[in-house]
């Protein structure tokens, strides 16, 4: 079972920040911008839940 305590918030949010950046460097290498533009901003708007979510339970 998967407890969502600090720690697993913490390594989800600082996977989902990695994929983001990753996806950033991608818009700017292929050449299907749009789609890469739009995995960007998903993955951009989970890191910044899960990075608030992580904070208001250390809190």
């Amino acid at each position: 079972m998967v407890v969502l305590d600090h720690y697993t918030l913490g390594y989800i949010t600082f996977g989902l920040m990695s994929l983001s950046m990753l996806s950033g460097a991608f818009i700017f290498l292929s050449k299907r911008r749009e789609t890469w533009i739009k995995i960007h901003i998903i993955l951009s708007i989970l890191a910044y839940l899960f990075m608030v979510w992580t904070i208001w339970i250390v809190r």
